[in-house]
């Protein structure tokens, strides 16, 4: 998978709040352009800009939505643990899905899925060309781009040989307590009696 691929599927738990704040964003720019003491050209200009940015989040949020209702149930469930992480749907839509194989086999599935991805984004038009026309005056899309290609956004969280996210219990203060005593403390940490 290409790194402009991975931001671009990074992004999208949050396109619809992206989208809904860029449009705020233009119109309260635009109720506030009476008082402000920038150039109107100036502030026509980011009005603008603001109203590009969500088409090209509109866009990149119609592409993807295309591209995903091409995957199976268990290729979505991979995606969702890998890149988008939201507890909601993988303890919700996701519950009942259940990885009951190795790590190496979740490695080459990964990796499969990546491959399936890439050509899915080709053949769908979203290539390097069209992703840098898209987001070419978009800072926070450059940003997590940059972020992709640093590795600093690509974070594989899944617990080793535990794929499924369970629900989290409710403990009680006496079993946290418990919880922490159990643990190892550094020696540095250690309280002396």
């Amino acid at each position: 998978m290409k790194d402009y691929q991975a931001a671009m599927l990074l992004v999208y738990p949050k396109l619809e709040r992206i989208i809904r704040d860029l449009g705020q964003l233009a119109e309260a720019k635009a109720l506030a352009s009476y008082s402000g003491r920038e150039a109107t050209e100036a502030c026509i200009g980011r009005i603008l800009a603001y109203l590009r940015a969500k088409e090209s989040f509109a866009a990149l949020k119609e592409l993807l939505c295309g591209v995903l209702a091409q995957l199976s149930r268990e290729e979505l469930y991979l995606l969702e643990y890998k890149y988008f992480r939201r507890r909601k749907m993988l303890e919700g839509e996701f519950a009942d899905v259940q990885c009951a194989f190795s790590a190496r086999t979740y490695y080459r599935r990964q990796r499969r899925l990546a491959s399936k991805l890439n050509n899915l984004f080709l053949l769908s038009g979203a290539d390097r060309a069209w992703f840098d026309a898209l987001f070419a005056d978009v800072a926070y899309m450059r940003s997590v781009l940059d972020g992709v290609r640093r590795g600093v956004c690509l974070i594989d969280k899944r617990v080793r040989a535990n794929l499924r996210v369970r629900p989290a219990q409710p403990q009680s203060r006496a079993a946290q307590e418990q919880d922490r005593a159990a643990r190892p403390q550094s020696p540095a940490r250690r309280v002396q009696p």
